[in-house]
């Protein structure tokens, strides 16, 4: 799947970034330079360069708080390419 037909959404499904409640927004086991915001920010998770990164191990604990109650169909989570085996 490429990165262009991932973030196509659907008719009659809309982008949540508008309903995210920030200030109630939690990340456990973000690394300072590679925080949440860079996945989840409208500009921020088009652009390649940057993305969320654990800082333990790899696994992380995401909370998203909305500001109203909303009917979740999907979530996309895009990654890197796994190199060679």
């Amino acid at each position: 799947m490429s990165a262009e037909s991932v973030s196509v959404i659907p008719r009659s499904q809309v982008d949540l970034l508008d309903f995210v409640d920030w200030s109630g927004v939690e990340c456990l086991n973000q690394s300072s330079s590679h925080s949440l915001p860079n996945a989840l920010k409208q500009g921020y998770r088009d652009d390649d360069g940057l993305n969320l990164e654990s800082d333990a191990d790899e696994q992380l604990l995401i909370y998203i708080p909305f500001t109203q109650v909303i009917k979740l169909h999907s979530v996309v989570i895009k990654g890197p390419e796994e190199e060679g085996d």
